[in-house]
């Protein structure tokens, strides 16, 4: 199982205008009263192990995060139906606010830092662990400036949207891209070579459902793509409730490394890769500390937040990712032939 290290350096206000995410911020909190009820929410166990055993809770924007005390996954619980989420990112403000404003602030450090380096790690892969694909299936997609990239994604000729978030008005400028809505319910009968989950396994309210479905899909090594946020990354540990990037809906799901480890094997992947490339750990724990925010540091993050170098932050991000210890995840998995 590979684990890759990037070494790459920009700031997360490149990506998160601090004015703008904190709108975001607000939006999604508002939004939340308006498409979530209480009574529809329903209770779950650990989306990753199972476990109806938890260790602690907090509450952000109304809804409660549990932590399983057998995996150490963060989860909400109860949580929205699949069709709640869908209509939440359709309809929202708050998701509206991102997608037609938020990241056109941020379009050329997105095309640069995220969306060319993740087409190259597909193509580079493909090429390596499945060279006769043909077909490949976006889940979830959110991004007009994705999509633009997307379309010329090689080395595919055949190229499938699933519940695509865009406007119709969007959606209908790529007519050779087919469009499959309605959720995971609607994608059964899709037999597709290469499908990319970027960041949905973060709000799918059933992932071992949605990672089974998937399976059904892809062909004997076939590949699934997927990035997400994990628990077990060093500053969502450190700053846990007070953590910016815990965001419900958009994370109802944040696992631990061994969580989604546990879960991808029973689902009967193959991991090929599971890297955690984060480069922005560090800054957001100093951002915390230089804010004052109402957390309890360790005397030891406080040491090397306060008194080391730039140069020894850089290393330590870098033993982040080595270690598999960054929020970042990014994983590469294969169906069994």
């Amino acid at each position: 199982m590979h684990n890759i290290i990037f070494l790459d350096e920009f700031h997360e206000v490149d990506l998160k205008p601090s004015e703008a995410f904190q709108r975001f911020l607000d939006l999604t909190e508002k939004s939340i009263l308006d498409f979530f009820p209480n009574n529809s929410l329903q209770e779950c166990s650990c989306p990753a192990c199972g476990s109806q055993e938890t260790l602690s809770q907090f509450i952000k924007f109304g809804f409660r995060y549990l932590e399983c005390a057998s995996c150490s996954t963060l989860y909400v619980s109860p949580r929205p139906s699949e069709s709640a989420i869908i209509r939440y990112f359709t309809e929202s403000k708050a998701e509206h606010f991102w997608r037609d404003e938020f990241i056109q602030m941020t379009a050329d450090q997105r095309n640069e830092k995220i969306f060319l380096p993740r087409l190259q790690w597909i193509e580079e892969s493909i090429l390596e662990y499945f060279p006769q694909a043909i077909s490949l299936a976006d889940a979830y997609t959110k991004q007009p400036l994705y999509l633009e990239k997307l379309v010329n994604a090689k080395p595919f000729s055949q190229k499938v949207l699933l519940q695509s978030f865009l406007s119709q008005e969007i959606l209908q400028t790529y007519p050779e891209i087919k469009l499959i809505m309605g959720g995971i319910s609607q994608w059964k009968e899709v037999k597709i070579d290469v499908i990319l989950l970027f960041d949905g396994i973060g709000f799918a309210p059933d992932v071992r459902s949605l990672f089974q479905t998937v399976s059904n899909m892809l062909p004997p090594g076939g590949l699934c793509f997927l990035t997400t946020t994990l628990s077990s990354g060093f500053d969502l540990q450190v700053l846990w409730d007070q953590s910016r990037n815990i965001i419900p809906p958009l994370r109802l799901n944040l696992f631990s490394e061994a969580g989604l480890l546990q879960l991808i094997n029973q689902t009967g992947f193959e991991c090929i890769e599971f890297s955690t490339p984060g480069i922005l750990d560090v800054e957001i724990v100093t951002k915390a500390i230089q804010s004052k925010v109402s957390t309890d540091f360790s005397r030891f993050v406080s040491y090397l937040i306060k008194h080391k170098d730039e140069k020894t932050h850089r290393l330590f991000q870098e033993f982040l990712q080595a270690s598999r210890l960054s929020s970042y995840g990014r994983l590469l998995l294969r169906k069994p032939r």
